[in-house]
């Protein structure tokens, strides 16, 4: 790539990991901006997912700082979370993904209508006390979610952030803050599965490395100065964006 190249990636990192940081789905942004610039599909999959760590770490020890992240819920995540995303890391090259991902955007249409229709729903904490079958169904969520994140990823922070609200009643920002831990372990499996592909671009990844930490970091500054009310309002977008984007 040319140096011009990675301003762009640098730039896309930041802009994307800012509010991917809240509300998930950067991926949409990074992956075909990787492929735009010459990368091979798969090649953009592997190098958007070594740019993700730089998004979870800063994310993770930005939310930590503040204390919002619900150390309970995540620790659960991570188990599913790193079984799933070997099994989602190896089906890349397997599974039909335009299908999955139509399928994918009529769950988020519908997901996203019970969300608007509960207008308290991820600006409060709903459930103070979680029951022991809403852990389970959200393990089996978890699992499935980071399936699709091994092989894929795009939209996957915003699936978990669904999960959270709907499951475990959590608000906008204490999921956001709730899915890093978990989240920066998974990925760590699907990075050495597609490099032993040679399926990243490590100097262009390490670029949008430091892109989506500074970013993530900056977002979650912000992150209360925006509140609940106005992250639930740029989720819309995002996910009415994004569902779009799945079924063309």
């Amino acid at each position: 790539m040319e140096f011009f190249h990675f301003l762009i990636v640098f730039a896309v990192g930041v802009i994307s990991s800012s509010f991917g940081t809240l509300i998930g789905g950067g991926s949409f942004i990074v992956i075909p901006t990787l492929i735009f610039l010459g990368l091979s599909p798969y090649t953009a999959i592997g190098t958007n997912k070594l740019g993700a760590a730089g998004l979870f770490i800063a994310g993770w020890y930005a939310f930590n700082k503040k204390g919002i992240i619900n150390y309970r819920i995540a620790f659960l995540m991570t188990v599913p979370a790193l079984i799933g995303s070997v099994l989602g890391a190896n089906l890349v090259f397997q599974i039909d993904e335009n299908t999955l991902k139509k399928v994918i955007a009529i769950l988020t249409i519908v997901i996203m209508a019970f969300i608007f229709f509960q207008p308290k729903l991820g600006i409060e904490n709903m459930k103070p006390k979680i029951t022991k079958k809403e852990y389970m169904i959200g393990v089996f969520f978890f699992f499935i979610i980071y399936i699709y994140s091994g092989f894929y990823g795009a939209g996957a922070g915003t699936f978990l952030v669904y999960t959270l609200i709907l499951l475990f009643g959590q608000t906008f920002l204490q999921s956001a803050a709730t899915t890093k831990l978990a989240s920066l372990i998974a990925i760590l499996i699907p990075i050495a599965i597609f490099s032993a592909k040679g399926a990243i671009d490590f100097l262009t990844g390490a670029v949008l490395f430091a892109g989506s930490f500074i970013g993530s970091y900056t977002g979650v500054h912000f992150s209360e100065n925006i509140g609940n009310v106005w992250i639930k309002r740029f989720f819309y977008v995002l996910v009415l964006t994004m569902s779009i984007k799945l079924l063309s």
